[in-house]
């Protein structure tokens, strides 16, 4: 069994492999293309929506878990623990589209109630969607954006790779001929992991596009200052047009 010394020494060399081989840019991707257009788009609600308005929001309210999702994926993905990496993101988008849903359902009760409603709702499987019902469900809420075929087949793919990466396996890599070796980068496997970070960012900044239409001016001249577009096409697409907010 490995000492505590030499896990950490693991978790060095793996970050270092990461690094090399996919370059400084794209190995802290998460952190610093998501979690950064997440954190603008917190600072552009502050500036847009005074306290009771943000304090009446779960989405708002679970900014900071979103974060902490994303942290994990990308600690995740340079540590070369895949699974792990794939159920940060899961989650950070169910957990998203639960809270805007949520909201929707229950636009005039104070976050607490509307917690306490969801979680009731939750116990009720058929009041309450769950998996891929849930995400398509609260994309199409979106009251003046329209997700087309292809992006949503692209958010699919994403939440499908996702959910066959999430959970525990002796095959974690969906090979059977190979089983999964903690700490071994794999390039394909970490390419995946941020394609499907790029689909499931896109989605959750189109929920709080949605829910905070005031904040929109200001997030959109943070995204026009970056070339994201490839990364985030719906998020771009939904700020050039005019009727994207209320």
């Amino acid at each position: 069994m490995a000492s505590w010394p030499e896990l950490l020494a693991h978790l060095e060399a793996a970050r270092e492999e990461a690094v090399r081989s996919l370059g400084e840019e794209r190995a802290y991707h998460i952190i610093n293309v998501h979690a950064a257009a997440l954190v603008e788009a917190g600072k552009a609600i502050e500036a847009a929506y005074g306290p009771e308005e943000r304090a009446a929001s779960m989405l708002y309210a679970q900014l900071p878990s979103l974060l902490a999702e994303l942290a994990w994926a990308q600690l995740a993905l340079l540590s070369a623990h895949y699974p792990s990496a794939f159920r940060c993101l899961r989650s950070a988008l169910e957990l998203a589209c639960r809270a805007r849903l949520a909201d929707l359902a229950y636009p005039a009760e104070a976050a607490e109630r509307k917690l306490a409603k969801a979680a009731l709702l939750e116990r009720k499987r058929k009041k309450w969607p769950r998996g891929w019902r849930l995400v398509k469900k609260a994309l199409g809420s979106l009251s003046a954006f329209e997700l087309e075929r292809e992006e949503l087949l692209r958010l699919r793919r994403a939440w499908k790779t996702a959910s066959k990466h999430a959970h525990a396996s002796l095959t974690a890599w969906g090979n059977e001929s190979c089983l999964w070796r903690p700490w071994a980068f794999d390039e394909q496997m970490a390419t995946s992991i941020l394609q499907a970070s790029d689909a499931i960012s896109d989605a959750i900044l189109l929920l709080f596009l949605d829910a905070f239409p005031r904040a929109r001016e200001q997030i959109a001249a943070f995204f026009s200052a970056r070339e994201w577009e490839s990364y985030l096409p719906m998020t771009y697409r939904c700020l050039r047009m005019r009727d994207c907010s209320r």
